[in-house]
C-alpha cells in the first residue's frame, strides 16, 4: 500500500455514469485515481504504465477488449495490480474465468463491497 491506507487506482466503465459514481466514491474513500477508462484497451496500457495497487473494470466495454480480458492480461503481464471486476453481467463462466486469474467478482451496485474488495486487493504484497 501507498501513504497509509491510500491505493493508487485505475478504474474503467464504457458508461461515463458508472465511471463517474466510481471514481468519485474511491476518491472520496482517500484513494488515488491514477485513470479513469471507457474503454479495456486504455485500462490495459494505462495499468502497464502506472502499475496501480488495483483495477477496477467493468466487463463489457466495446470496442476492444473486455474487463475479463484485460484481467487476463494483466495476470500475466502486471501480476502485482489487484484487480476487481465490477460488472452488471452475469454469467458462470465470467465467474470462473475472474477466479481463474485470481481477480474478484462484484455485482455493481454494492459500493461497500466495493470498497472491502478495493483494499483487500491493496493490502496484498
Amino acid at each position: 500500500m501507498h501513504e497509509g491506507d491510500r491505493l493508487r487506482l485505475v478504474v474503467a466503465d464504457n458508461d461515463p455514469d458508472a465511471l463517474d459514481l466510481v471514481v468519485t466514491d474511491l476518491t472520496l474513500e482517500g484513494h488515488h485515481v491514477v485513470a479513469a477508462c471507457l474503454r479495456g484497451a486504455e485500462a490495459l496500457e494505462r495499468c502497464l504504465v502506472e502499475r496501480p495497487d488495483v483495477a477496477v473494470l467493468d466487463h463489457r466495454m466495446a470496442p476492444g477488449p473486455h474487463g475479463l480480458e484485460v484481467a487476463q492480461r494483466l495476470a500475466v503481464e502486471a501480476p502485482s495490480v489487484g484487480v476487481v471486476l465490477y460488472t452488471n453481467y452475469e454469467d458462470a463462466e465470467l465467474v470462473r474465468g475472474a477466479r481463474a486469474c485470481g481477480a474478484v467478482y462484484l455485482q455493481k451496485g454494492d459500493l461497500r463491497r466495493l470498497r472491502r474488495a478495493v483494499r483487500d486487493l491493496g493490502g496484498r504484497d
